[in-house]
């Protein structure tokens, strides 16, 4: 009898192949039981008890910690991150009064990296312009300090606190963060309500305080949930220097004092420009100085810097080339096309939205177009107005 060869057989191989995978990919990478799951007997967010005998709270919860455990490359990235930023995070939040559960907020909001979110959003904290600027963050062309990672927790922290004298309950406050306060209480007001748990209300809402007490339970007892502890990462060493004199080219700043642009941005996320501009408003500012970055570079110093500094916009884009997503908004924001061809399932509605104009934008450049707009087809060609300066 010839012993059975997957090789002999292509197609009931690559069958099998492909059978294998799938059940690898729908086991935990631990083999975990997740049927013995038991949440423990009190469940806090805090200080305040979860009302787990609720069974609509029980499920929300147990939803988002399946969701937490099997996404197993996303929370494996997130011990790694918090494990150097918790300790820090806490001691923060400790000083400014705020209990230090907040600090899993910023593991839902960012994991703990300064991204930028598709309504503008900044931060761990993901802080809108506007409210940065009211909780006293500097946001202008050198320097967004929502990127400043203790800078902005002292923010937040601030913001928290106003959101627990006006909702009475940090359960309430951790919803608010995700709706805002007012729009918490016109939720709670609309169903005769002062309580978090009582109210219907939307999804992203509904899921947040959940997702922040997942993120508590798996993260203080991994074990339990599959996961081994792993080392966190570990950050640029870098010693404070207070700067009081502008400084017109930075990189040639960096090179001259022995470490790369690009080290010392990674320190100093929250600097988005190749200047530092020290104003009468603002005498001295602190930053992080590199140790031990390497530089590769062979390429010899000149004996002076550039006359021509780079522009902001070119400084935005070797800022947002660290993050592929934010460099195709930047991309899309500086350079505007001239058409739009529709793809399938677009709308005026879709395209106008795009590229931040209305349908009536496209009806002056395209003469005919209100007529079919109900119908238009995929390939069709939409004239875009060109943008003003």
């Amino acid at each position: 009898m010839i012993p059975f060869r997957i090789g002999s057989h292509p197609i009931l191989g690559f069958l099998i192949l492909v059978f294998i995978g799938f059940q690898s990919c729908t086991e935990s990478p631990s083999k975990l039981e997740t049927s013995e799951w038991n949440l423990p007997p009190v469940v806090t967010f805090a200080g305040d008890t979860i009302p787990l005998d609720d069974p609509d709270i029980r499920e929300r919860l147990e939803k988002e910690l399946w969701i937490n455990t099997f996404w197993h490359s996303n929370t494996s990235q997130l011990f790694r991150r918090s494990g150097y930023w918790f300790p820090i995070m806490d001691s923060l939040l400790v000083l400014e009064g705020i209990p230090t559960d907040f600090k899993y907020l910023v593991a839902i909001e960012s994991s703990f990296e300064n991204v930028t979110s598709n309504k503008g959003a900044v931060g761990f904290w993901q802080l809108m312009e506007p409210t940065a600027k009211e909780l006293g963050l500097i946001v202008n062309k050198e320097m967004d300090e929502r990127l400043h990672a203790v800078k902005s927790t002292h923010a937040a922290a601030r913001y928290l606190k106003k959101s627990k004298a006006q909702l009475g309950n940090w359960a309430s406050v951790s919803a608010s963060y995700n709706i805002g306060v007012q729009g918490l209480k016109n939720v709670m007001a609309l169903q005769y309500t002062d309580n978090f748990y009582d109210l219907l209300i939307n999804a992203e809402t509904g899921r947040y305080l959940f997702r922040a007490l997942a993120c508590k339970l798996i993260l203080e007892e991994p074990e339990k949930f599959g996961f081994s502890k792993l080392k966190p990462i570990v950050p640029l060493k870098t010693r404070t220097k207070v700067i009081d004199q502008s400084i017109k080219d930075l990189a040639y700043w960096c090179r001259k004092n022995g470490f790369s642009y690009k080290c010392f941005r990674m320190a100093n996320p929250w600097l988005k420009s190749n200047q530092l501009t020290i104003s009468d408003s603002m005498a001295q500012i602190e930053v992080q100085m590199p140790i031990d970055c390497k530089v590769y570079s062979r390429l010899p110093l000149p004996e002076n810097a550039k006359t021509d500094t780079a522009s902001v916009e070119k400084d935005l884009i070797i800022l947002h080339s660290m993050n592929d997503k934010n460099m195709q908004a930047l991309k899309q924001s500086i350079v505007t096309p001239e058409f739009h061809i529709v793809q399938p399932g677009e709308n005026l509605e879709l395209i106008s939205r795009k590229y931040k104009l209305t349908p009536n934008d496209l009806f002056q450049v395209n003469p005919g177009l209100e007529k079919k707009q109900n119908k238009i087809e995929k390939g069709l060609r939409i004239q875009l107005p060109k943008p003003s300066n």
